[in-house]
């Protein structure tokens, strides 16, 4: 490397660490590391290094902003007041339909033999109640038919002067032989028909005890069952079970006996009624809900095992305090609302609330009736709390007040602004003058009258919004007061006039401090 390649990236290394120096020290100039405030500098909300908007309301305090017409307009901003309602909060699930598992019934087969014809042999064919499903051939059921027979027989042939003893007995073993069949499932009707042939009969009819569907079959033709062997399964589906999942958030809603409506996209148009029957006591870590069991009449098999459905599960409607749910800005760790506080001024607040009906959150601390919240517009107002901790620009950033005419007060108040020296030394005090006139042309000297200084937020490189102000006083010809202007550079200011809390004049405008 020559010696003059060496001197330029000297050069260029000394110039990279005063370039750094410089950003360093502004930056920590801007973090107000090096800025000692003064007694007459204030904020309107917060200074930089007081909390954000947001944990200043974790904190219960409230951050107030200030919006003009003209700004309010800009976001279409609407408020609503509040106030209380006939609130019917409804839980929405999806569930699916499954049988009851109190309708399921199994058919077994009360005596060992062999089944030589079955008449439901396919699953999921409907029975009903007394239908004849299998014929079975049982070598016990026929002995005892033929002791019944015989039983009966030797009743008949004891005579009118047999022994009463001998004639008990007879009777007893006839009751005993025919109670021994009806255990077996032989129905009344083939006992009469067994007492009027004669013969014993060789099958055993087995009958469906109750209406539904095949769910399960154990048995084909032709197999040996024992004593107790499960043939059929059988589910009653007049009547099925909904399961929905319901979020641990929305459970102070849902209650055993609580009215449900069920549709599903098989059945456009119609609804069915059901009622909430049981709410299983664990709840699933993994989704963090809780199984709801629905018991849904279910004619005509509009539901089938397996289908989904959606379910609304209707609380009773109460009168309570009620706040729109687009008034209510979710941050996660809490909820906000912005309540106008009349005029152009709108305070951030936090709410409790409880799960929300259709339209509106049910309110349980944070406001009042008769209160107005802002329903359009919160979120642009709260999005730029965020960035610069108050209400000073929209859409992104913080905004410079472009400056207004002296005589651009409508209501033809005034204000004239001067400040010593012109051009203003940043980092230290500066004396603001101002005139105030009123419509009939004669100097105001009854006013209240502040000066507001703004750095507009840089969020890209870091710099956070910076404030300064000043109460001016009257000194016989205009109104007098020093401001602390913390560092150079271009400053948005504003002057307001007050009398009795009644705003006369407002005055815009910019100046660069050196």
């Amino acid at each position: 490397m020559t010696g003059n390649e060496k001197r330029i990236a000297a050069t260029g290394v000394l110039a990279g660490l005063v370039l750094a120096s410089v950003l360093y020290a502004s930056y920590r100039f801007a973090r107000g590391e090096s800025v000692a405030p003064t007694a007459a500098s204030t904020t309107r909300n917060h200074s930089p290094a007081e909390p954000a908007p947001d944990d200043a309301m974790a904190t219960g305090a409230f951050v107030q902003v200030e919006m003009t017409a003209e700004e309010q307009k800009a976001i279409q901003l609407r408020t609503e007041e509040v106030h209380r309602r006939d609130l019917q909060r409804s839980v929405l699930a999806v569930g699916r339909v499954e049988e009851a598992e109190t309708r399921l019934a199994t058919i077994s087969a009360r005596v060992g033999g062999r089944i030589d014809r079955l008449f439901a042999d396919y699953t999921g064919q409907e029975l009903k109640q007394g239908q004849a499903i299998a014929l079975l051939y049982s070598p016990e059921v026929v002995a005892s038919a033929e002791e019944y027979r015989l039983a009966r027989e030797h009743l008949e042939k004891l005579g009118p002067g047999a022994a009463p003893r001998a004639v008990e007995q007879a009777r007893d073993l006839v009751e005993a032989s025919r109670r021994r069949l009806e255990l077996w499932g032989i129905r009344e009707e083939q006992v009469r028909e067994l007492e009027q042939s004669g013969a014993p009969r060789i099958h055993i009819t087995i009958s469906s005890p109750v209406n539904g569907i095949i769910t399960e079959r154990r048995v084909t033709q032709g197999q040996y069952v024992r004593e107790g062997d499960v043939l059929y399964t059988v589910s009653d589906l007049s009547t099925v079970w909904v399961k929905v999942d319901v979020f641990e958030t929305d459970l102070p809603l849902v209650r055993v006996g609580q009215p449900v409506e069920i549709t599903t996209e098989s059945m456009p148009g119609r609804t069915l009624a059901g009622r909430v029957g049981f709410i299983e006591p664990m709840l699933n870590p993994q989704t963090r809900t809780v199984a709801v069991r629905i018991e849904v009449k279910n004619p005509r098999m509009s539901l089938r095992p397996g289908m989904y459905v959606h379910a609304t599960l209707l609380s009773r409607a109460e009168k309570t305090l009620a706040v729109p749910r687009s008034a209510v800005l979710d941050t996660g760790m809490r909820k906000v609302v912005y309540v106008a506080l009349g005029g152009d001024a709108f305070e951030g607040r936090q709410v409790e609330v409880g799960p929300p009906g259709e339209k509106y959150y049910p309110v349980l601390a944070g406001l009042k009736e008769g209160e107005r919240v802002v329903t359009r517009g919160n979120f642009l107002i709260d999005s730029q709390t965020r960035i610069t901790g108050g209400m000073t620009g929209l859409f992104g950033g913080s905004k410079e007040f472009a400056g207004e005419p002296t005589a651009a007060q409508k209501n033809g108040w005034k204000v004239t602004l001067q400040v010593e020296p012109d051009p203003p030394l940043g980092g230290t005090e500066n004396d603001f003058l101002v005139s105030l006139t009123g419509p009939d042309g004669k100097a105001a000297s009854d006013a209240q009258v502040r000066v507001e200084l703004l750095m507009p937020a840089m969020p890209a490189m870091g710099m956070a919004e910076m404030r300064a102000s000043a109460e001016l006083r009257w000194d016989g010809q205009q109104y007098r007061g020093k401001a602390s202007i913390p560092m150079a550079g271009r400053w948005s200011v504003t002057v307001e006039a007050l009398r009795g809390g009644k705003r006369l004049a407002r005055y815009r405008t910019q100046l660069n401090a050196r």
